[in-house]
């Protein structure tokens, strides 16, 4: 078994992995460990996977898993994880936003007997006001709403041992949320902080509309808090409204008739029904998780693999 996999999901990056890989090559080959490379293709394109079965036929260390389509990030890291087969695992980006200098300080952090190691951001000068506005916000509510919160300003760069890796490879979920599965698991964990620098070829593969709907993919699998608190304001609301009714029964057995305004009438009215639309959504979430959940679908394809030992 081999110490360390250095596990890579990647769509349509041809222009990085050259990069990729001669960035981070002399930092492996300096850590006095066996280690291999984990391509995962999640229905790329383009030439990415031409160019990584290149380089695979020419290196042993170097292995991949081509996915039949696009099954999204988290499906490719949870692939990657099951197939890995090492000691631990360093899940990257390809584009050097995880900067290769870090993984020394998290294989010293796993030498002192750390099960897991994240990377975690300083600050985040390098993305724009808009994405750091919301995801300030998306950790606030995701960690208000979660029975296990995940610290802020981490990414999936990490090193897993074979001991958080083997309770990753348990999880059969379909909608996915890595970085809540992966502080999910417990264990022994420390970090090391780092500058994230801009991306080194290619472009994101997230827009604003892919990363809200993983945002609500993370906050709704975190708990069923969300739920709990609709019913709470439910009932307050319900409570409200009696209250209000009995004011107006009262005002009318003692002062006479009443004629309220269709203005407050109306409010009310778009008020409460707008709260029910929420509930309804809030509901529709997670019936909708349920729906996929209880298909019982694999959370990914494979089409070809190559794999050494």
């Amino acid at each position: 078994m081999k110490d360390l996999t250095i596990l890579v999901p990647l769509l349509n990056e041809e222009e990085a992995i050259e990069l990729f890989i001669h960035a981070t090559r002399p930092v492996l080959d300096g850590l006095n460990l066996s280690y291999k490379y984990l391509f995962v293709d999640d229905g790329s394109t383009d030439k990415t996977l031409d160019i990584i079965k290149s380089y695979a036929a020419k290196e042993e260390n170097i292995d991949y898993i081509s996915l039949s389509r696009n099954f999204g990030k988290e499906a490719a890291l949870l692939c990657g994880i099951k197939k890995a087969g090492t000691k631990a695992v360093i899940p990257m980006d390809i584009d050097l936003q995880d900067p290769p200098d870090l993984i020394p300080a998290f294989v010293e952090k796993w030498k002192e007997g750390y099960n897991m190691v994240l990377g975690v951001r300083k600050n985040r000068d390098s993305d724009s006001f808009l994405k750091r506005f919301f995801s300030t916000w998306f950790y606030k509510v995701h960690n208000f709403f979660a029975r296990r919160p995940i610290p802020e300003n981490t990414g999936d760069f990490r090193l897993l041992d074979e001991n958080v890796a083997q309770a990753i490879r348990q999880i059969n979920e379909s909608t996915l949320f890595m970085k809540g599965l992966f502080n999910w698991t417990g264990f022994k964990t420390a970090s090391v902080e780092y500058v994230r620098p801009e991306r080194s070829a290619g472009q994101t593969k997230w827009s604003y509309w892919k990363l809200w709907n993983f945002a609500l993919d993370g906050i709704f699998n975190a708990s069923t808090i969300p739920l709990r608190l609709w019913t709470y304001f439910g009932a307050a609301a319900a409570l409200l409204s009696f209250l209000y009714a009995s004011f107006i029964v009262l005002k009318v057995l003692i002062f006479g008739k009443d004629a309220p305004g269709y203005a407050s009438l109306a409010v009310l009215i778009l008020f409460f029904g707008g709260v029910q639309l929420m509930s309804i959504g809030i509901l529709g979430e997670y019936i909708g998780r349920i729906f996929s959940e209880v298909k019982h679908r694999p959370a990914y394809i494979i089409k070809e693999e190559k794999l050494n030992d």
